[in-house]
């Protein structure tokens, strides 16, 4: 490599890139495959095929599904598994929720579920004179916050119903949602459509749209939104925005480990 360049290839470990391309190869492969079919999907030669699916299965990256298939093994897991420990969410997200805030000009922020409530993690202020105020570490309701809508709509059914019986459905405005089942029905929606809306909800002259980070498993973490004056922030607005947020959401849950299943 040279001292101010990105490396080049005739630089690398041919070895090393031959293993991780096996790696990949079987990681992406639909079911167990043959070392005869790795060296054909790889182009590589049987007798190296098969010494590096060798090499990779005594460390643990590979298993043997019977005597002549291989999948991914444990080893990959419990590396996955440290690296999705190591991130630190509201660090990985402020520079996600910088541009939010930079590409809409309102707040961005960032929320997780404790306990009944949800708990604001981070956040990307609007340069604007008027905005949306939450300070990080303060909470707010489940039942009529976009973030806190989001988080309920894509919890498991059994915890999600669990919840909304146990949930003190607040008056906030005239707007709020107070019938459990008129809840479960927004949920719904909320579930299908990827996003949710408060619509002066839980704040009179405060619109926000929120949407879901998922983790590796597929399960709700957090929630992000973008929030400002409704006199700014009309419905149809929130709408257009939607789809921004969504695509923050999706890649923050994909440096997160998420993959979608088709």
């Amino acid at each position: 490599m040279s001292a101010k360049g990105a490396p080049n290839e005739a630089n690398l470990s041919q070895t090393v890139l031959k293993a991780l391309d096996i790696l990949e190869c079987i990681a992406f492969a639909e079911q167990p495959l043959s070392a005869a079919e790795v060296a054909k999907l790889c182009n590589l030669s049987r007798p190296t095929a098969y010494r590096l699916i060798r090499t990779l299965t005594t460390r643990g990256y590979l298993t043997q599904d019977d005597d002549t298939h291989y999948r991914l093994g444990t080893q990959v897991l419990s590396l996955s598994q440290n690296v999705l420990d190591s991130l630190d969410l509201p660090e990985l997200a402020q520079p996600y929720l910088r541009h939010l805030s930079d590409t809409t000009n309102e707040t961005s922020y960032l929320s997780i579920l404790d306990d009944d409530e949800i708990l604001y993690i981070g956040k990307a202020e609007s340069s604007q004179s008027v905005r949306t105020y939450s300070k990080i570490g303060s909470r707010n309701v489940l039942h009529c916050t976009a973030m806190g809508k989001t988080i309920l709509a894509f919890l498991p059914e059994s915890d999600r119903a669990e919840l909304i019986e146990r949930l003190e459905l607040t008056v906030k405005t005239g707007n709020t949602i107070t019938d459990r089942a008129t809840l479960a029905e927004e949920l719904t929606t909320i579930r299908e459509q990827k996003f949710a809306i408060d619509n002066e909800e839980s704040e009179e002259g405060v619109r926000c749209v929120g949407a879901p980070i998922l983790d590796h498993s597929g399960r709700i973490l957090a929630a992000i939104s973008v929030s400002g004056p409704a006199y700014r922030l009309s419905v149809s607005r929130l709408i257009a925005l939607s789809s921004l947020v969504m695509d923050t959401a999706k890649t923050l849950s994909s440096r997160l480990g998420y993959v979608p299943q088709n």
